[in-house]
């Protein structure tokens, strides 16, 4: 389920002590993106570098980290906005749709700031064929409290946050080939300091600085995860 946004997210601490209540948003309507699916093709070789903090502004999506390692840290998101929708062949369609409501398609017309990072879900196939169902969003910014409807086509507004990611960063192309090769490191690391994958299904995939800069492009792979015992 979705998360409510929250005005405030849990204090920072030096090691995970708990896991992150989840809220229910009141009375909005839950994300209804549907997007296809389509099999991914391995290619290219980014390299294993540090996550992107600073890359982040007061308006990308809010966290504290609760704990850093070598390999990866578990971060604590706070509750946040987010404008999303499907895709399949290409990305550039969704994000369109994404520009579209920051821009203006909405009920109020209303625009909001370029927020940092895109962030693409996918679930895998249903028919376990090694494809995915993908969706894009963005944060809507800080201090987003009741956002107003999409009038732009194949997008949606829903609630983000409220939950603990492990989140392991690379830079390159960010190909099939190392998302994969990403996700299963990362499930592994996670499992051997006695967390589990709370969503093992799904993964994300958040990318950061301009779409068609020539400089080298900076990703996180992130999973959901919860501590022993969690729900």
């Amino acid at each position: 389920a979705d998360m409510a946004p929250a005005t405030a997210f849990p204090p920072a601490v030096g090691r995970v002590s708990g896991g992150v209540s989840p809220r229910t948003p009141g009375g909005r309507r839950a994300c209804a993106c549907a997007p296809p699916t389509r099999s991914l093709n391995p290619r290219h070789h980014p390299r294993h570098v540090k996550t992107h903090a600073a890359k982040t502004d007061h308006h990308s999506p809010p966290y504290q980290v609760a704990q850093r390692g070598a390999l990866y840290e578990l971060r604590i998101y706070g509750g946040y906005y987010v404008t999303r929708a499907g895709y399949a062949k290409n990305r550039e369609h969704g994000l369109a749709a994404l520009m579209g409501y920051v821009e203006g398609g909405n009920e109020e017309a209303k625009t909001f700031p370029a927020t940092q990072p895109l962030v693409m879900r996918y679930k895998d196939s249903e028919e376990n064929d090694g494809g995915f169902t993908k969706t894009m969003e963005l944060s809507l910014g800080a201090n987003v409290v009741n956002p107003p409807a999409p009038t732009t086509l194949n997008v949606c507004v829903a609630a983000a946050g409220g939950e603990l990611l492990a989140v392991i960063g690379f830079e390159g192309i960010a190909t099939p080939e190392m998302a994969m090769k990403y996700r299963e490191l990362l499930t592994r690391a996670v499992e051997t300091d006695g967390l589990s994958v709370a969503t093992p299904n799904e993964f994300r995939l958040a990318t950061y600085g301009q779409l068609y800069s020539l400089k080298p492009r900076l990703n996180e792979l992130m999973l959901k995860v919860k501590l022993p015992g969690g729900a």
